[in-house]
């Protein structure tokens, strides 16, 4: 009996006539995402560009391909594979609407995440116990910061440069925006958020947009924490939670941007080691439009 395939090759075509052969597992996040690039080009372009940042050796030392997806011609796959749809949106079920979301890897440059990891780390005394709005204590298990003004700055920046295309992805009609608002939250062992969406009160009305940031420490002292979204359903002209959409693995250096009426939570996490440098730290907030006057 022949050995399943565990690596194969891979040759990206590149704009200009340019290619690049690299050698990847199967289940590699890194294919997967080439993929769905091409599947964005398939889709019409629609979807926010992928950023690559790749290593790669070039005689006896390495250097950096970095690329745009939209740079991305081609994938050739060898030997050949089935794959699964990885598109940004699953199938939603008759009389639902489907929720869709937008994963961009390698959003930092890696001198930048590290940067993060080790603020992160150093500043576990200022992170305090979480909380959601109506005041249930069993709802939320986390810790959060709301102070780190460089790095909140710069995300701001760059979510607000992409708020644009993520408008047109999600098909929502272009709005001023008011505010983009940033915490960073550390999820250790048996931590979690239980179902909810991100503008469900009067106080979070105004979030049209939201994202969530993943970053942590290598090797991973973390497992559990997925992401898990929800279809919607639409009743009496509010959302409503619907079936299962999409399990969305936290992967280092990746953000997900996703429409806030999108009912979603966070598996538990599981860390034995109980240390807070291996939490499963994020980024998270959201993209507010501004109220009518």
């Amino acid at each position: 009996m022949s050995e399943a395939v565990s690596e194969i090759n891979v040759t990206l075509l590149l704009q200009g006539g340019h290619s690049r052969n690299l050698r990847l597992d199967k289940d590699d996040p890194l294919l997967r995402s080439l993929l769905a690039s091409i599947e964005d080009k398939a889709d019409g372009g629609a979807r926010v560009p992928r950023p690559y940042h790749l290593r790669v050796n070039e005689g006896q030392g390495q250097r950096s391909l970095i690329f745009s997806g939209r740079d991305l011609v081609g994938i050739v796959v060898d030997p050949p594979l089935a794959f699964r749809d990885r598109s940004g949106a699953a199938e939603a079920a008759q009389g639902q609407q489907a929720s869709p979301y937008v994963l961009i890897e390698n959003f930092l440059d890696p001198e930048r995440h590290a940067e993060l990891v080790r603020f992160a780390i150093d500043a576990e005394a200022r992170f305090t116990t979480s909380s959601v709005t109506t005041g249930d204590d069993d709802y939320r298990r986390s810790r959060v910061l709301f102070e780190f003004p460089a790095f909140s700055a710069l995300f701001r920046e760059k979510v607000a440069a992409l708020a644009p295309q993520l408008m047109q992805r999600f098909a929502l009609p272009a709005f001023p925006i008011a505010e983009i608002e940033c915490q960073m939250t550390a999820h250790n062992d048996g931590h979690y958020f239980k179902l909810h969406n991100d503008n469900g009160s009067p106080e979070t009305l105004t979030r049209a947009l939201s994202y969530v940031y993943y970053f942590f420490a290598e090797p991973q002292g973390f497992s559990g924490g997925e992401f898990r979204l929800y279809h919607s359903r639409i009743k009496d002209g509010a959302y409503h939670c619907g079936e299962h959409a999409a399990d969305i693995a936290p992967r280092n250096n990746s953000i997900l941007f996703f429409p806030s009426h999108c009912h979603h939570e966070v598996l538990p996490v599981r860390c034995a080691s109980g240390r807070f440098a291996d939490s499963r730290f994020t980024v998270n907030g959201w993209i507010r439009r501004r109220a009518a006057a």
